[in-house]
């Protein structure tokens, strides 16, 4: 049995046990509507707060939405892509079930069932959009009502992106976001962390590849701009990645 064999057959085998041991009262279109309507009211209401906010205040978008890039990069290569004694249970759902279930070779999710290794938990907008609460109010005491609110709402955004460009990178064939620039490279970089042999050590942005060209993660070596426009080629991946690569495509060969 070829690489590409075991990882096929390993996650269609995962696949029709944890959709068979899915809960009955499970609905995905609940999950994803609790993850929207929570993400939307507090996007919402924050927005509605702000009043005659000043160009200076506006620009507060921009120190956030890099916090948050980095926020889902350090979040997922180290607590969801190694074991720690704190964050057990999000390593193994991670690596044990939304990468078992999400392969190279199986990327693609069929019905809402299919949701519940998709979607994070519903804690996680909370969490992710709760945790810039401290900057909101430090912004608010230092600053403004207004740069406060700021946070919030790009936070909010930012999930809401987040979760949009990720259940897109899981649509499989798809020539038109393949040819969408900055999403064609998400999507990119994110089959190839679904490799089972990169994703403990590469692509760990689910939505623009900053953070990794930035700390070395990405499999390209291309610089900021180049992966964030590299689109759906494997030219520029590094030496070791690319050999890495090859060695399986030999293997899928004999």
């Amino acid at each position: 049995m070829t690489r590409d064999e075991e990882i096929l057959t390993r996650s269609n085998e995962f696949r029709e046990e944890y959709v068979a041991n899915t809960p009955s009262w499970y609905r995905g279109e609940y999950h994803l509507a609790f993850t929207v309507v929570f993400t939307v009211a507090v996007l919402v209401n924050s927005l509605m707060r702000i009043h005659d906010a000043t160009t200076a205040e506006w620009l507060m978008v921009i120190p956030m939405f890099l916090f948050g890039n980095w926020a889902e990069w350090a979040g997922h290569r180290y607590w969801l892509h190694r074991p720690s004694k704190y964050m057990k249970n999000a390593y193994k759902r991670h690596v044990s079930v939304h990468h078992q279930f999400f392969s190279n070779k199986t990327l693609h999710y069929d019905g809402q069932r299919d949701w519940r290794a998709l979607l994070f938990p519903p804690f996680a907008p909370v969490l992710f959009v709760f945790s810039a609460l401290p900057i909101a109010l430090g912004a608010n005491l230092l600053w403004s009502a207004n740069a406060g609110h700021i946070v919030m709402v790009t936070i909010a955004g930012y999930y809401m992106m987040y979760e949009s460009l990720h259940t897109l990178s899981h649509i499989e064939n798809s020539p038109f976001l393949d040819s969408l620039p900055l999403v064609n490279s998400v999507r990119r970089m994110h089959v190839m962390h679904h490799n089972p042999d990169f994703m403990g050590t590469r692509n760990f942005n689910l939505t623009f590849p900053i953070c990794d060209a930035l700390f070395g993660t990405s499999d390209l070596d291309r610089g900021l701009w180049g992966t964030l426009f590299n689109g759906m080629s494997n030219g520029a991946m590094r030496a070791e990645d690319l050999a890495r690569l090859k060695s399986q495509f030999v293997e899928r060969q004999r």
